[in-house]
């Protein structure tokens, strides 16, 4: 391999893990996600400056990201909502138990 071809693909590759290393924390909960058992029931999250906004059917609710989850404070408590790299879901509490979303495509 000719040296600059070397070159480039080392720069390249130091480049692309360098920029995987600085990917805002938080940004997987980003869009619109749907429930997975009922799909009339869906939210939106949105960026709102260093923390993000849960929208759904016109109503907004500020959250906070903490220890890798999505953190609303509420006057009964916190809720979390978390992240499943797996999955590629976004599991909350409901009224009997949890409740799994899944990403719009």
């Amino acid at each position: 391999m000719k040296p600059s071809m070397s070159r480039f693909i080392s720069v390249l590759l130091l480049s692309i893990g360098f920029l995987a290393g600085c990917a805002s924390k938080g940004s997987e909960f980003l869009g619109t996600w749907i429930n997975t058992k009922n799909p009339k029931d869906s939210f939106q999250i949105v960026r709102n400056g260093d923390q993000y906004l849960i929208v759904s059917n016109g109503s907004k609710v500020g959250a906070t990201y903490e220890k890798g989850m999505l953190e609303i404070k509420g006057m009964l408590g916190t809720t979390d909502l978390t992240y499943d790299h797996k999955t590629g879901t976004i599991t909350a509490p409901g009224f009997f138990g949890q409740v799994e979303y899944g990403r719009k495509k």
